[in-house]
């Protein structure tokens, strides 16, 4: 865990560095972002005695993006998300929905090359997250257990992700995006969890 973190700080710190280089010289916009996502979650070993479908959920924040050359820029933000997702018991096909809902910063490396009178562009990069709220039948997975005293997830993920998307002119953006949680969220033992979704956004910017 402990590398994939120092990996993250090194690319942060990376990034604020090169875009006060060039932050002079080059445009910076800022604007709102809105999107659907689909997610589930990978399960592991004690854990795999359940499945986890994938549903539907959504997030909104804020965007910013730094062009620091013509075909390079990095582009980042603030995005508050709703996940859900049913997890069904292979043995007796019972399941119970989980709803998640928490705060993720995004970090892409942006490839992005003119088309027709925009950008197409392509880029990936990790993210760091914090959890505020998962319920399974009313009880918070991130608060302690009544019984055993400890929570049976972890608030704090951490990943890589890719995505892919269309500047239209100055003002608007639409892209996908894919989501690879590195991070155990289940705090059992001898169970493993980790966060896997899709979205697709739409952008506004200023």
């Amino acid at each position: 865990m402990k590398k994939y973190v120092v990996a993250f700080v090194f690319v942060m710190a990376a990034a604020m560095f090169s875009t006060q280089l060039s932050a002079q010289n080059n445009p910076v916009s800022v604007g709102f972002k809105a999107g659907t996502i689909l997610s589930n979650y990978r399960l592991g070993g004690d854990m795999k005695g359940f499945k986890s479908k994938m549903n539907v959920g959504g997030s909104v924040g804020g965007f910013i993006k730094y062009d620091i050359s013509t075909n390079f820029a990095l582009q980042s933000g603030v995005d508050v998300y709703y996940r859900t997702s049913e997890l069904e018991s292979k043995a007796d096909k019972s399941s119970d929905k989980l709803k998640s809902w928490g705060v993720e910063i995004p970090l892409y490396g942006i490839f992005q090359t003119e088309l027709g009178n925009g950008k197409a562009f392509i880029g990936a990069g990790p993210y760091a997250g914090y959890g505020i709220s998962a319920k399974s039948d009313g009880v918070n997975l991130f608060k302690k257990n009544s019984e055993t005293g400890k929570a049976s997830m972890n608030r704090f993920d951490y990943g890589v992700g890719g995505i892919i998307g269309y500047d239209f002119n100055k003002n608007w953006q639409i892209n996908a995006s894919y989501q690879f949680g590195l991070a155990d969220l289940h705090k059992g033992k001898g169970g493993s969890m980790k966060n896997h979704g899709a979205a697709i956004g739409i952008v506004y910017k200023f």
